[in-house]
């Protein structure tokens, strides 16, 4: 499938409205988390971003076949993200504190682009190495606002499975998006990634989620996830990467805590102290730090 140039000024907005959405998600997990087990959450996410998808592709006639190859690559794609990724996440964080896991985490851009440069041969210019690690000083900072760093080697070792997943659902989609709609990546995606968690969910989950008493409140919570987060920000985001390759688009997830820390200052009452604001400003700075050379560009043709 041939795509149009997008505009850069585009591109960046679809990676500020991507990271934005998956932001607002961790408070819409907060509420359905007081009723709601995070297996059942993921699935409920999953079933509606599915349905929701594939109804547009049918009804739209918006249908593309993978090609056999492709589907097994999309079924990877899934493999890594959400499941793998949510796996080791949610696990993880059982064991070790929210700082040290956020810090593990945050060192998803960094693998990714050395990752990227090896297998995908994507160039990592002065100005984007420089982005990338003051980037990531500033999210160091932030979760460095509480100095608990206290963890287990199991908790260690789900993280570095939810940072292998994070790390190779960016180089495992890029071929894909020059071939494929945003709408079939990320309807499959959700597809593949239903099937896979079904049974863990049954396992864990089954007998909780199937004899409860199910809110109003926490299933809006879920709804808003899945249709801002499973949908809108993985579609938004394939552009994405399409347009800006692996590692720059990656770097821009950097921006999720940066809109975390605002949002739970905004909607929560999270105190938003020296350091935690500090990160944050560092944090910008290192992105637009990655993109000078792009901006530059884009000043010249405006």
């Amino acid at each position: 499938m041939k795509h149009k140039p997008v505009p850069k000024a585009l591109t960046y907005f679809k990676a500020i409205l991507a990271t934005f959405f998956w932001a607002i998600t961790f408070i819409w997990v907060k509420i359905a988390l007081e009723v709601y087990r995070p297996y059942e959450i993921v699935i409920l996410r999953l079933v509606l971003a599915a349905g929701l998808l594939f109804t547009i592709m049918l009804f739209t006639g918006h249908w593309e076949k993978p090609k056999p190859k492709d589907m097994l690559r999309l079924m990877f794609v899934a493999f890594c993200e959400p499941f793998i990724y949510f796996i080791g996440e949610t696990n993880g964080l059982m064991y070790v504190s929210s700082t040290l896991g956020a810090l593990v985490i945050s060192t998803i851009p960094l693998v990714t682009a050395f990752m990227a440069w090896l297998l995908l041969k994507e160039n990592i210019s002065t100005w984007l190495f420089a982005g990338l690690f003051v980037s990531f000083a500033g999210v160091v900072i932030m979760a460095m606002s509480s100095t608990d760093l206290s963890g287990t080697l199991k908790g260690m070792l789900y993280l570095s499975l939810a940072v292998i997943g994070g790390t190779f659902f960016g180089i495992t989609i890029k071929p894909l998006t020059h071939r494929y709609s945003a709408l079939t990546i990320v309807g499959w995606q959700n597809l593949w990634g239903l099937i896979y968690f079904i049974p863990v969910f049954l396992y864990f989950d089954g007998a909780h989620f199937f004899g409860m008493q199910h809110q109003l409140k926490p299933l809006l919570a879920i709804v808003s996830m899945s249709l801002c987060g499973s949908v809108g920000a993985f579609m938004l985001y394939t552009g994405v990467i399409r347009e800006m390759g692996v590692i720059k688009s990656n770097l821009f997830t950097n921006l999720i805590p940066v809109y975390t820390v605002i949002l739970a200052y905004l909607i929560l009452g999270d105190k938003l102290n020296l350091r935690s604001a500090s990160g944050l400003l560092i944090t910008l700075i290192g992105i637009v730090i990655s993109q000078i050379p792009d901006i530059r560009k884009l000043r010249k043709t405006m």
